[in-house]
């Protein structure tokens, strides 16, 4: 469990269904470019694919018992659910963790970490709005619980609600300002409000931070494009592409062979 990203294809900067999977064709747009407008191809089937979601092998949920909010026998049979919880996440078993944290809950109310794995879990089996709930409670009872905001981000993120979305990452970044993810998180969620340049400088911040994070190279250049820039965007798919982020193959060749990117 080392990562928390991406599981559930979701446009970046183009018009989402929320789909997963979707492979609509999609013809760029060209608002009010900064550099003059480029001579545009027909996009290939998911040429600007965006926002990674979370992958389920890759989950982090909050495995802490110590300090859990009961004495003596009760405590014991808190922290033995808690465990049972985290244990069944870890073997992908998320509609038995949900449980689990459901009973946590039930005897420790107040306790921030239940409400995040629960969230969690209703997270990746797309129970969205249980989910919101959840996370929102962890934040009412412990209002820095910075995972519970950056995954009520997403969730706002999955229900196309971008607005709460970016106010969620902009706090995440307010909590964690050398966080790459935080800032590539909150480019997205700017790219879908179509604040394309305010993308570009959280994708900027994020590479400056990781300079091999592959997806923020690649909505880097996702924004570049639409900001009229195709020899940065070529730039930076390129770039992506060599960092292993193959999709950027496709962008490649329906954008800027024979147009000069580098």
């Amino acid at each position: 469990m080392k990562r928390i990203l991406l599981l559930l294809a979701i446009a970046f900067l183009v018009s989402c269904t929320g789909q997963q999977d979707n492979n609509t064709s999609t013809e760029p747009e060209n608002d009010d470019a900064e550099v003059s407008s480029v001579k545009e191809k027909e996009a290939p089937d998911q040429a600007i694919p965006g926002f990674s979601e979370v992958n389920i092998n890759e989950i982090s949920p909050d495995t802490n018992v110590e300090g859990l909010d009961s004495q003596g026998i009760e405590s014991q049979q808190i922290a033995y659910l808690f465990q049972k919880g985290t244990a069944a996440y870890d073997n992908n078993d998320f509609e038995s963790g949900v449980q689990y944290f459901k009973q946590v809950i039930a005897k420790s109310p107040e306790d921030p970490r239940a409400y995040y794995n629960l969230g969690l879990g209703s997270f990746i089996l797309n129970e969205f709005h249980e989910a919101l709930q959840a996370f929102s409670k962890a934040i009412q009872i412990s209002p820095n619980h910075s995972l519970s905001i950056q995954y009520r981000g997403r969730v706002y993120y999955m229900l196309g609600d971008f607005v709460k979305s970016l106010e969620d990452y902009n706090r995440v970044v307010e909590l964690k300002p050398d966080d790459p993810i935080a800032y590539y998180n909150r480019g997205t969620a700017r790219g879908q409000i179509k604040d394309y340049l305010g993308a570009i400088k959280d994708f900027d911040r994020a590479i400056e931070l990781d300079p091999e994070y592959a997806d923020a190279f690649f909505n880097r250049g996702n924004a570049n494009h639409y900001q009229g820039r195709l020899h940065d965007a070529c730039y930076d798919w390129e770039k992506a592409y060599a960092l292993g982020h193959f999709e950027a193959e496709k962008v490649i060749r329906g954008y800027c062979e024979g147009q000069g990117g580098e």
